[in-house]
């Protein structure tokens, strides 16, 4: 059964409108299934990158390409059923996990089917999802073989963030460090309070990840630590670089609502939890928080970013480059210390030029030098920092065989 709220759909184009014309296709705003696009290229997936999508879609006008928010954008909730092609309905997956789940059930994976995410109780139906956004690489996921492939498009940043700014606290967690090449055994102290669960003391304040109310043993200060709900990109790169293989109990992904961590789920980029919480501490997409400010569905809740101290050097890493931290100006730090590509996942085979399965749409589309890659003013615009050189190893629109995964779908 279809959906009946308003369902947002985003359509972006590159270079293709004449084509779009010819198909005939029938193309509108959000709405009753009716408005949908008949033959277009679907997308779902990624909090992350969502809003550079849907401005994209803004900026180049009407096209082929519809891009699905992760949640409901006016109920808010998880999971609700979307139809966004004809004679295709499947509960929305949140999040960049869900998003390849959703991409690998429509390409007929028995893998991916027989393992639905949480609350997934409709599939897509073949050929429903063309593209999936990812803020996650393919991890240990990947294959030079994979059926898949993670085509980047720009330059994210993470670091942390809470409700404090020009305080005592602030001053304290923007001394935080990390370890960039040792995340398991590295001894930065953001990395203990994370991966270890262990007391760490940052200019004379002890804070205690496993004491959720003051007083605590030794006169430390509780912090309360947070990540992502299961299934995004960002939870997944953050622990990756926390060092964590299983999550501490000392780590929520729902909020502490005074007296246990029972309250609502955490969801990515999103500072409703910092909002009601002075112990809270949480990952935050520099690009997410930078589009925000710039007045793209602002969620901040008065989330401040923080730096990071480099454990090897000393060196301080500001995440925007304004006057940070006494004022919250400038855009993301490109060299910042905790960087990542972001991405669309597609079937490799229908951007391999010369393959039978070779999709002249799909490439226009995501292609190195092809559609969204032309759209740099928009990427700009939404935080994020361009891929016009390499800075992790990819320029925009790369098909790499290093960015393949999934070699037994």
């Amino acid at each position: 059964m279809i959906n009946t709220k308003r369902l947002v759909r985003r359509l972006f184009v590159g270079g293709i409108a004449t084509a779009t014309v010819a198909a005939g296709l029938v193309v509108g705003v959000a709405g009753p299934a009716s408005a949908d696009p008949v033959g277009s290229l679907a997308g779902v997936g990624s909090d992350t990158t969502q809003d550079v999508m849907n401005g994209a879609a803004d900026a180049i006008g009407l096209g082929v390409v519809g891009s699905w928010d992760a949640i409901d954008p006016i109920s808010k909730a998880q999971h609700l059923v979307i139809s966004p092609k004809r004679d295709c309905t499947f509960n929305r997956p949140n999040g960049s996990g869900q998003g390849v789940t959703a991409i690998r059930q429509s390409g007929g994976v028995t893998a991916a089917i027989n393992a639905p995410f949480a609350d997934e109780v409709d599939q897509p139906e073949a050929g429903c999802v063309d593209f999936a956004r990812s803020s996650g690489d393919p991890g240990t996921n990947q294959s030079n073989s994979g059926r898949w492939v993670y085509i980047p498009f720009a330059l994210d940043a993470v670091s942390i963030a809470s409700q404090h700014f020009g305080d005592a606290t602030a001053t304290n967690y923007n001394a935080l460090s990390i370890d960039p090449l040792n995340a398991t055994t590295g001894q930065g102290t953001l990395q203990k309070l994370y991966r270890d669960g262990a007391a760490v003391t940052v200019n004379g304040t002890t804070y205690d990840p496993q004491c959720n109310v003051a007083p605590c043993a030794g006169g430390a200060t509780p912090i309360h630590l947070y990540i992502p709900q299961n299934g995004s990109g960002t939870r997944s790169f953050w622990l990756s670089k926390m060092g964590i293989g299983t999550v501490g109990g000392w780590v929520h992904d729902h909020a502490w609502n005074g007296t246990d961590y029972t309250g609502a789920l955490v969801e990515e980029h999103d500072g409703t939890v910092l909002q009601n919480d002075a112990l809270g501490l949480a990952p935050f997409s520099v690009a997410q928080w930078v589009a925000q400010r710039n007045g793209h569905g602002d969620r901040r809740h008065g989330a401040h970013l923080h730096s990071l101290v480099n454990v090897t050097t000393s060196a301080v890493s500001n995440p925007l480059t304004g006057a940070f931290p006494t004022v919250e100006t400038g855009n993301l730090q490109s060299t910042f210390i905790v960087r990542r590509e972001v991405y669309n996942v597609v079937e490799y085979a229908k951007v391999k030029q010369g393959d039978p399965k070779f999709d002249a749409t799909l490439y226009s589309v995501f292609g190195p030098q092809q559609g969204l890659c032309g759209k740099s003013a928009v990427i700009l615009s939404y935080g994020f920092a361009l891929l016009s050189s390499s800075p992790l190893g990819h320029t925009c629109g790369a098909i790499a065989d290093n960015l393949r995964a999934y070699a037994n779908d």
